[in-house]
């Protein structure tokens, strides 16, 4: 008896630089379906079923009060930055639009974990 094939997922990512950037990168639909995740995405929410969240819907993966708050910051279809705090460790998370021939598209994600010490470097 042959072994199964392994199952077929979508592409984690389409953008090589993108799928190996390490910060966590997801793209989505305007109905928030995931469309696209980098690696570090699939590893940070590897309990919650890593590239298998592809296709499903971002809201289906956060809680109430997160849930309402990306829902009117995605309705704004604007750019939006804040940090949030867990566990000690501080994260800057991005909210922003894409376009696909000059309409709105959906929305990316991206989080980056902050050092504890991060530099300022003014620049003049």
């Amino acid at each position: 008896m042959s072994a199964q094939p392994e199952a077929q997922f979508p592409t984690p990512m389409s953008c090589d630089w993108a799928y190996t950037y390490p910060a966590e990168i997801m793209v989505c639909a305007p109905d928030g379906q995931i469309l696209e995740m980098n690696r570090t995405a699939i590893r940070q929410y590897e309990r919650e079923g890593g590239a298998r969240m592809i296709g499903s819907n971002v809201f289906d993966h956060h809680r109430e009060p997160a849930t309402s708050q990306l829902r009117a910051i995605i309705a704004r279809k604007q750019t939006t930055t804040y940090t949030t705090q867990k566990e000690n460790r501080t994260t800057l998370v991005r909210i922003a639009p894409w376009f696909q021939e000059d309409e709105y598209a959906g929305f990316v994600l991206m989080t980056f974990e902050l050092p504890e010490h991060l530099p300022d470097i003014v620049k003049d």
